[in-house]
């Protein structure tokens, strides 16, 4: 890796980097544990990603915040680029939530608001940010979700894996028609192809204090299909048909941070976060950074004796834990291996099924009611352009990989004319690369 930093485990390894408990050493016996987070080798000659695995490099490095994880460093040793990020000795909040599931448990209406405070000071920060001339880095997340919300055993709350943030320090252009995170996540705007700012972020923190209170999934259908027309309606139940002890300001607060209406919802994660002071002030008990860190020193206890119980190495496992979270790299080079899990549109999305998704098997034209152009009849070929016009409808015979950003087998037409097809075609496809 580096003279400067020694590997200690491998933790956390996926499709397109793998993640490692790792130290900093100096001068003077100085030690720094970190974790590091390394470019696959067999991805180290797809230039396109390595530029967007810099771009989140940069990025991160632009914020310096207590709500954010730190990005230390960049580097490259073995033919792979690394970052350095800083090592969080907590949980991440999927973590604690499925701890309190398996003892039929519920997080206290106290401490969701606590955490979900914290999570709007780190989106209010990023929002907020600019780089080092002072320019706005326009920053939007976009992938806030349970596994990307870090808590400390000591109560703080840390936003991790801005892979997936839109943000105008970046080198790669973004296209704003393919859909950024995971499903369940989105906000109904991005479903609807109307793009995304700030607002989707918020609408996110809605979901996770909704679902922390509920103790169950919001928007979760039987499949990645059912998922998105749950998010695409914003269907969102009155929590209080769950638990009876959800004040009527809380109830408020989040029909508006759940708004289906970008224009209705909170302008600012600072709104959000200062009408959760507001619950707090008149709640039963009194809560701070002590509570969470007792709920997560309990997670990540369980987490060890589980480990232990299965046999494996519990070695810095409290600590782990912010690497399961440190997620696989957004984007799906058109070099990625076939042999991939199929993923839709990022690598942080994984399709619900074991194969090949095809979305156009999904009926989103029908669904979004997108009429489709006549298409006008194609001139006869002639005897001579005959072979030609077979190869083409042979090569459009079978599905490309949806890892490679497919969208199922396309026309003829679409063969001999890939940009007009995309131009031209429903929305959604272009999520898909189609």
């Amino acid at each position: 890796m580096s003279e400067r930093y020694q590997i200690v485990e491998r933790i956390a390894a996926g499709g397109m980097a793998e993640v490692y408990r790792g130290e900093s050493s100096g001068v003077e016996g100085f030690r720094k544990r970190v974790a590091i987070k390394r470019v696959l080798p067999q991805l180290s000659a797809n230039r396109e990603f390595i530029d967007m695995f810099l771009d989140e490099a940069r990025l991160g490095a632009y914020l310096s915040h207590s709500r954010c994880v730190q990005v230390f460093d960049i580097g490259q040793a073995g033919g792979a680029h690394f970052i350095v990020m800083e090592y969080v000795d907590g949980a991440d909040l999927q973590g604690v939530l499925e701890f309190l599931t398996a003892r039929q448990q519920r997080m206290s209406m106290e401490v969701a608001c606590k955490i979900v405070m914290g999570v709007c000071e780190g989106l209010s920060y990023a929002h907020q940010a600019t780089d080092h001339q002072g320019n706005p880095l326009a920053i939007v997340h976009r992938d806030i979700s349970p596994h990307n919300v870090l808590l400390t055993k000591y109560g703080e709350v840390k936003l991790v894996d801005f892979g997936l943030a839109k943000a105008s320090s970046h080198l790669v252009e973004d296209d704003h028609d393919i859909v950024k995170g995971k499903f369940g996540y989105l906000a109904p705007e991005v479903t609807l192809g109307q793009g995304s700012d700030h607002r989707v972020d918020i609408f996110a923190a809605g979901i996770l204090l909704w679902e922390m209170l509920a103790g169950r999934r919001l928007f979760k259908g039987e499949s990645d299909v059912d998922t998105f027309k749950l998010v695409r309606a914003t269907h969102v139940p009155d929590v209080r048909e769950l638990r009876d002890d959800v004040p009527e300001a809380l109830v408020a607060t989040l029909s508006r941070a759940l708004a289906r209406d970008p224009k209705d919802r909170y302008l600012t994660a600072d709104d959000f976060a200062k009408d959760l002071s507001l619950v707090l002030m008149h709640a039963d008990r009194p809560v701070s950074y002590v509570d969470v860190g007792k709920l997560v020193r309990q997670a990540a206890s369980a987490r060890a004796q589980k480990k232990k119980a299965d046999g494996r190495d519990t070695r810095g496992v409290v600590g782990d834990l912010i690497l399961d979270a440190l997620h696989d790299f957004s984007g799906n080079g058109a070099s990625e291996q076939a042999s991939l899990s199929a993923q839709l549109g990022t690598g942080g999305v994984a399709s619900g099924t074991d194969g090949f998704v095809d979305p156009a098997a999904w009926g989103l034209d029908s669904l979004f009611e997108e009429p489709r152009p006549k298409a006008e009849p194609p001139p006869r070929p002639k005897q001579a352009e005959a072979p030609v016009a077979s190869s083409a409808r042979a090569a459009t015979s079978s599905p490309s990989s949806l890892a490679a950003g497919a969208s199922g087998a396309p026309s003829s037409a679409a063969v001999a004319q890939p940009a007009a097809a995309k131009k031209d075609g429903p929305f959604w496809r272009k999520w898909f690369g189609g």
